[in-house]
C-alpha cells in the first residue's frame, strides 16, 4: 500500500476488473506512482467506506478510471466519475476491456484515453507519464501562480545549461512533497545520452509488475568454473541460490556457457570434447547426452519457455550467427546473419514469440529483438551498447552489462526501450541472470577490480526490491556466466 501523504491518484474501477486492477496498480507504483485503491485501505460496504472513497477522490491529484463493459455498468464507477467531476479532478481513462460502445460512457467519450488491450506494456508506459506530465503541471502550477509551462529536451550538450534550473526545479518539488519524482526526472533525462557513466551511483530498477515481493532465494545457479586454472580449462559447476551445495559437473575438456532447461532439471552447455564446441545436455546427476554435431564452433544454447527449441549461436566462416534448432538438435538453421559483424547471445522473451540478441563488432554491440515467427529485428534502444549475454525476466524487464574492460555494470531496460536503471557500480559486472520470480539478479563480478585480477571473479547477487547484493562463491579461480534455474 503506497502512501497518502504524496500526491496520489484514485483508481475506479468494477470489482469484475480485479485482476487486471491490481497489475496495473503494480505497474504503476513499480514506477513510482501512489495509487489509492479502497480494498486496500477500507472494508467495502462499512459506514466510513464511501466517506473515504469521497475524501481520497477530494485529494487526489486526478483519478484513473479502468473502462470495460462492467465498469461501464457499474453505479459506483459512474458515481465516482461524478465526484471527481464536481471537484474538478482530472480523469484519466484507461480502456481495458471491450470496445468503445460497450465500455466508454458518453461523458468520457471526448477524453483522451490510453488503450491497455493490444499492447499491455506499452499502455501502462503512456499512461504514467500523462500522470507523470500531470504531476509536474501541477506543481509548476502552484509554484509560479499558474504560469505557462514550456517543454524542451534536455541533452548531454545542454545538460550544463540547464543543470542550474534543474536543480531548482528540484528542489520546489521537493517543498511539495515531490522529490523522488523529481529525483526520478533528473535520472531518466540524464541517462538518456548515448554514453552510459560507468562510475554513476546504481540505482534500482523499478519493480516489474507482478513480481514476487516474497520470493525467497531459492533455486539452483550454473556457472562456469575455471578449476583448472593453469591451462585454463572451464568447467561446470552448480551452487544452491542460498549458498549451499555447491560441486562441480564436468570434469574434463573445455566446458561453459551453461542455461536451464524450463523446469530446471537439466543444463545445456557447450563443450569441446569432440575437437569442436557442440552442444551437450546434462542432468544434475552429470549425466550428459551429445545434441549437435555441426563440426563448427557453437555458443550460448538457450532452451525456450515452452520446451520445444533451442536458439544459439554459431560460428560459420568467422562471423557469429544465430541458429535455431529443434529441442533435440534436429533441423538446425540460421534464422539471423549480419556479414562482417557478430549477432550473439540469443535470450527468450517469457512467452517464447520473441528473440533478444546482440549485433556488432566486439564492444559496440546492440541490442536487437526479432519475432520468433520471422519478423524483421528491431533494434531496442541506440543507448544501449553490450558485448552479449542478456537475460529476459517472467515480469518482462531486460538486464544487460555495458561498459569499457574492467568498468563493466549490470544495466536493466523495458524492451520498449524505457526505464533504463544501472543495478551495479564500480565491480566489473557481466553476464546477468534473472531469478526464477524476476526479484533477483545473479551477475559475475570481480573483487579485485583495481588490481584487474582475472580470477578474482565472482558469483554475486542482488535484490533488485531492497538493492541489497552480496557474494555467493569464494574461490581462486574464476567463476563466471552464472544463469538461474528453477
Amino acid at each position: 500500500m503506497m502512501s497518502t501523504s504524496a500526491p496520489h491518484f484514485f483508481m475506479s474501477y468494477s470489482r469484475e476488473d480485479a485482476d487486471l486492477q491490481r497489475r496495473i496498480i503494480a505497474e504503476l507504483r513499480g514506477r513510482g506512482l501512489n495509487v489509492w485503491v479502497d480494498t486496500e485501505n477500507l472494508i467495502p460496504g462499512s459506514p466510513a467506506w464511501e466517506r473515504e472513497i469521497e475524501r481520497s477522490i477530494r485529494t487526489a491529484a486526478g483519478i484513473i478510471v479502468l473502462l470495460s463493459p462492467d465498469s461501464h455498468d457499474s453505479e459506483w464507477v459512474r458515481r465516482e466519475i461524478s465526484f471527481a467531476e464536481q471537484n474538478e479532478k482530472r480523469i484519466f481513462p484507461v480502456l481495458i476491456k471491450g470496445n468503445e460502445d460497450d465500455s466508454i460512457p458518453l461523458r468520457l467519450s471526448n477524453h483522451q484515453r490510453v488503450d491497455l488491450r493490444r499492447n499491455f506494456h506499452n499502455g501502462v508506459h503512456e499512461l504514467a507519464n500523462a500522470l507523470r506530465e500531470h504531476l509536474g503541471a501541477t506543481a509548476i502550477n502552484r509554484r509560479v501562480n499558474q504560469q505557462t509551462k514550456q517543454s524542451f529536451q534536455l541533452t548531454q550538450a545542454n545538460l550544463k545549461k540547464f543543470a542550474l534550473p534543474a536543480l531548482l526545479g528540484v528542489i520546489g518539488l521537493a517543498c511539495l512533497g515531490g522529490l523522488a519524482l523529481a529525483g526520478r526526472f533528473l535520472y531518466t533525462y540524464i541517462n538518456n545520452s548515448p554514453t552510459q557513466n560507468a562510475n554513476t551511483p546504481p540505482v534500482i530498477a523499478p519493480t516489474p509488475a507482478n513480481i514476487n515481493t516474497n520470493e525467497g532465494v531459492t533455486g539452483i545457479i550454473a556457472y562456469t568454473c575455471q578449476v583448472n586454472k593453469l591451462n585454463s580449462s572451464d568447467q561446470i559447476c552448480v551452487i544452491n541460490a542460498d549458498g549451499s551445495g555447491q560441486r562441480q559437473l564436468t570434469d574434463s575438456d573445455d566446458n561453459q556457457d551453461a542455461s536451464f532447461s524450463p523446469d530446471g532439471k537439466t543444463i545445456l552447455f557447450v563443450s569441446n570434447r569432440t575437437g569442436n564446441y557442440e552442444i551437450y545436455e546434462m542432468d544434475l546427476s552429470g549425466k550428459t547426452t551429445q545434441l549437435t554435431n555441426l563440426g563448427t564452433r557453437l555458443g550460448l544454447p538457450e532452451i525456450s519457455p515452452d520446451n520445444k527449441w533451442i536458439v544459439f549461436t554459431n560460428r560459420v566462416n568467422g562471423d557469429d550467427q544465430i541458429w535455431r534448432m529443434d529441442r533435440d538438435g534436429k533441423e538446425a538453421q540460421v534464422i539471423f546473419k549480419s556479414d562482417g559483424n557478430a549477432a550473439v547471445a540469443p535470450t527468450w522473451s517469457p512467452n517464447g514469440d520473441q528473440i533478444l540478441f546482440a549485433v556488432g563488432k566486439d564492444l559496440t554491440r546492440q541490442l536487437f529483438i526479432m519475432g520468433f515467427d520471422g519478423s524483421e529485428p528491431h533494434l531496442l534502444s541506440d543507448k544501449v551498447i553490450t558485448p552479449g549475454r542478456t537475460d529476459w525476466s517472467n515480469q518482462g524487464l531486460i538486464a544487460y552489462f555495458t561498459g569499457e574492460i574492467w568498468k563493466r555494470e549490470v544495466w536493466t531496460i523495458y524492451p520498449d526501450g524505457t526505464e533504463m536503471a544501472q543495478i551495479t557500480n564500480g565491480e566489473n559486472a557481466q553476464s546477468p541472470s534473472f531469478s526464477p520470480g524476476g526479484r533477483y539478479i545473479t551477475y559475475t563480478a570481480y573483487t579485485r577490480v583495481q588490481q584487474q585480477d582475472e580470477l578474482s571473479c565472482e558469483i554475486f547477487i542482488v535484490d533488485l526490491y531492497s538493492g541489497n547484493k552480496w557474494q555467493l562463491t569464494d574461490n581462486d579461480y574464476c567463476d563466471y556466466q552464472p544463469r538461474w534455474g528453477k
